[in-house]
């Protein structure tokens, strides 16, 4: 297996707020915070450290079991990012959202997601988002009251619907799906997949090299405008390791 993560600031914004965990062989994980709340960057670290912390409780884990674990490590995420508020009340607002992935010792991908961070699914030459957004926009997309170009511009795009940290309660998507040889997994913040299509990505992922991908996917991002922070994690299997 091999796994690349960038990040890159952006073209317009000054601090980048997002965080990035490559705990490898297993754990891989993207927080995106939240965008002109205060303390967004702190959302996003502390969220990251709680997940690196929690994946002991993971180990030897498969199945629903797995699921729990990861549900409650994103239960504890939201717990602390709540008792910063209240220790420093500034950052009131402060969220982040959250995507992760667990490789377990059953040759299942175990996913985590709260808000509009992505993982996709790249298998013979066919790219799939595996999660899915929780924003208002992707609401409105499943309803089909706007198209997917739509979707990329609308001016409420960023509003999302779930976030570690918002609420005292958090609703986390936890699922699992099988992985093949070849496969290639692609973590994101919405800096990428709000500036550029699926389409666009999966040009660049025809492109093997997984350092030389990843770059491209920056590259991609900020070519098209480069509006928010950009991040990723690529994610290639080898035969021999599935």
């Amino acid at each position: 297996m091999i796994a690349v993560s960038k990040t890159n600031t952006g073209l317009v914004r000054t601090v980048n707020e997002d965080a990035l965990l490559t705990d490898g062989p297993e754990l891989f994980a993207i927080a995106d915070g939240m965008g002109g709340y205060a303390g967004g960057e702190i959302a996003s670290v502390e969220t990251i450290k709680v997940l690196k912390e929690e994946k002991k409780n993971f180990a030897g884990l498969t199945g629903e079991a797995l699921c729990t674990a990861l549900k409650e490590a994103a239960s504890k995420a939201n717990s602390h990012l709540r008792s910063l508020v209240c220790k420093m009340p500034d950052y009131e607002g402060m969220g982040t959202t959250l995507v992760a992935v667990y490789l377990a010792k059953d040759k299942k991908a175990y996913a985590l997601n709260i808000g509009d961070s992505r993982l996709y699914l790249w298998r013979n030459g066919l790219l799939k988002q595996i999660t899915q957004d929780h924003s208002y926009v992707a609401e409105l997309l499943s309803k089909g009251d706007i198209t997917t170009d739509e979707a990329r511009r609308h001016p409420q795009r960023n509003v999302i619907l779930r976030a570690v940290g918002a609420d005292e309660g958090l609703d986390s998507d936890v699922f699992s799906f099988e992985t093949e040889p070849g496969d290639r997994l692609l973590l994101c913040s919405d800096g990428l997949s709000d500036m550029a299509a699926d389409d666009e990505i999966a040009a660049v992922l025809k492109e093997e090299n997984t350092e030389k991908a990843a770059d491209a996917l920056i590259e991609l991002a900020l070519n098209n405008g480069g509006r928010d922070n950009v991040s990723v994690i690529l994610i290639d299997f080898c035969a021999e390791e599935i």
